[in-house]
């Protein structure tokens, strides 16, 4: 695959943060605040000082202004993993760039958050089953071993994204944060994998990433087209009413997604190519509640 990340864009992420809505939290006095790898600790809130109290957690600017002795609080978020499921399947190397680049650098970006934030992070490449990927693991070192990973996968073959969550959730038992990232094209089978997940109490969030063409193909007359993932090849005329049944059939696609998602409580993105990675993170998954 082509360069798809560098540095100055993971940097220009450094200021966000998850916002986790099913983290477990427990507070946490300064006397207490000894974090270990993979533990995040967030100030909360002050306390008067009680005797035992450790002086580091003492706020002298706080008693320089009010003459009171006050100790800073903080919240434990307990250490889940967060999962990163990316659709390599060949449907996935459609357009310029490709979706496959796209998710790529999408899932990139999240794992720097992740790690940044003393998470462990895990990568899962997929068609219709996992590709060898990367189990959940702490540090900046996973950082290089992910972009690895995600440079070097190739899409190819078909979906089935039931398929690769029921093997995922053969091999691991704790429930974390989960992102799907997939066009969810050529594949109807996506119920019963997501609703697992949740079943089992992962947090789920699919991002869709499609092509600008995906919803309105730009192809009217005499068309020669090719299913990526089959390579069934069939010559037909497309005319204008072809192309609208075309359009009214994605979305009721789209809808039936959607509507799903929204019964299981999924979060859920749909995002092109064409839309600056940067402005989605940012601005829609910010807006969506994912990060702060």
């Amino acid at each position: 695959m082509p360069r798809f990340i560098d540095e100055a864009f993971l940097q220009r992420l450094s200021n966000l943060r998850f916002i986790v809505k099913g983290r477990r939290h427990g507070r946490l006095s300064g006397v207490h605040a000894s974090p270990r790898a993979g533990v995040s600790l967030e100030f909360s809130d002050y306390r008067a000082y009680a005797p035992g109290d450790d002086f580091r957690y003492i706020d002298w600017n706080v008693y320089g202004r009010l003459d009171r002795v006050l100790v800073k609080t903080f919240v434990h978020e307990a250490d889940l993993p967060i999962y990163l499921f990316v659709d390599f399947s060949a449907s996935m190397q459609v357009g310029t760039p490709s979706k496959a680049q796209y998710a790529a650098q999408f899932a990139a970006g999240m794992a720097y958050l992740g790690l940044k934030g003393l998470d462990r992070v895990g990568v899962y490449p997929f068609n219709d089953r996992l590709i060898p990927g990367l189990p959940p693991r702490h540090g900046m070192g996973q950082m290089g071993k992910i972009l690895r990973l995600l440079r070097e996968a190739e899409p190819g073959g078909k979906t089935s994204i039931d398929q690769v969550i029921t093997e995922f959730l053969s091999q691991t038992r704790e429930s974390g944060i989960v992102f799907i990232i997939s066009d969810f094209l050529g594949s109807g089978e996506y119920e019963e994998g997501l609703a697992k997940l949740v079943y089992r109490g992962d947090e789920v969030t699919v991002i869709q990433v499609l092509d600008p063409a995906d919803a309105s193909p730009p192809m009217v007359g005499t068309t020669r087209i090719v299913d990526i993932e089959s390579n069934q090849r069939l010559t037909l005329t497309i005319g204008h009413r072809t192309k609208a049944e075309y359009e009214r059939r994605f979305r009721k696609f789209q809808e039936a997604l959607e509507a799903f998602l929204l019964s299981r409580r999924i979060t859920y993105f749909q995002v092109t190519t064409d839309r600056s990675m940067e402005r989605f993170i940012h601005e829609d998954l910010r807006a969506g509640g994912v990060l702060r």
